[in-house]
């Protein structure tokens, strides 16, 4: 991940971050799997996802993605003379929009909040148990990798007390989390330049999140605690 590094001797198979695929290797993969394609668009870090479309040494590479992006992939492989083939596939479990919070004393088991700061989600956790009988666990990018994968751990066990997850957009990134509902406590960001709202791409991967097949949730919810932003939401 660039953060941490599990060499397995004589492995088949490599998995990494988009930014840290094998790139330009004197060798070729016969597969290469590229998840979460939608990222192209992204201004920060869309190019990991190009670099590794166009320069992944694979015989055949799969892309799993948001249907949006299926003209910019074409556009692309046409320029290198590659064929595309386009699957659509369907969620095996409901999603759906639900009305907005308002506050944290309807949350309940299984429920994620999401923000984009460590300082707001140190906060949340704080008033979330301060106000309520919750104990919440948090998973954010800037937590080492060991620490993340034992708060996700946490939360996924029933038995840990650790019921609610305060989370940044790091659990839309590998990480799998029993989550049944996300619920955005705000839906802008700072990119590093200047506040802004979340994208369509951004929001489908962060509240796609809640429900996932496997799961003990047979159907996924998603909502934020303002009206107004669920109105940007949906």
């Amino acid at each position: 991940t660039g953060q941490e590094e599990i060499i397995v001797e004589d492995a088949r198979h490599i998995a990494s971050t988009t930014e840290r695929a094998e790139i330009g290797l004197e060798g070729r993969f016969d597969v290469a799997v590229i998840d979460e394609m939608q990222m192209v668009t992204d201004e920060m870090r869309g190019w990991a996802w190009t670099q590794a479309l166009l320069g992944l040494p694979a015989d055949i590479i799969h892309l799993c993605g948001d249907p949006s992006i299926v003209d910019i992939v074409e556009d692309l492989c046409a320029s290198t003379g590659d064929n595309v083939t386009v699957n659509y596939y369907h969620r095996k479990t409901d999603l759906s929009l639900s009305p907005p919070l308002k506050n944290f004393t309807k949350l309940r088991r299984g429920d994620a909040v999401i923000a984009f700061s460590r300082k707001r989600i140190i906060k949340l956790k704080r008033l979330i148990e301060e106000k309520t009988d919750w104990k919440c666990a948090v998973v954010y990018g800037a937590l080492p990798p060991e620490t993340r994968k034992k708060q996700a751990l946490l939360f996924n066990d029933p038995s840990s007390g650790y019921d609610i997850l305060i989370a940044s957009d790091a659990i839309g990134m590998g990480l799998n989390l029993n989550i049944g509902r996300v619920i955005f406590s705000a839906v802008e960001k700072f990119d590093g330049e200047a506040f802004r709202s979340l994208t369509t791409s951004e929001v489908k991967q962060i509240g796609g999140r809640a429900g996932r097949y496997g799961t003990e949730f047979s159907e996924g919810y998603v909502t934020a605690m303002d009206k107004n932003d669920v109105k940007h939401l949906k």
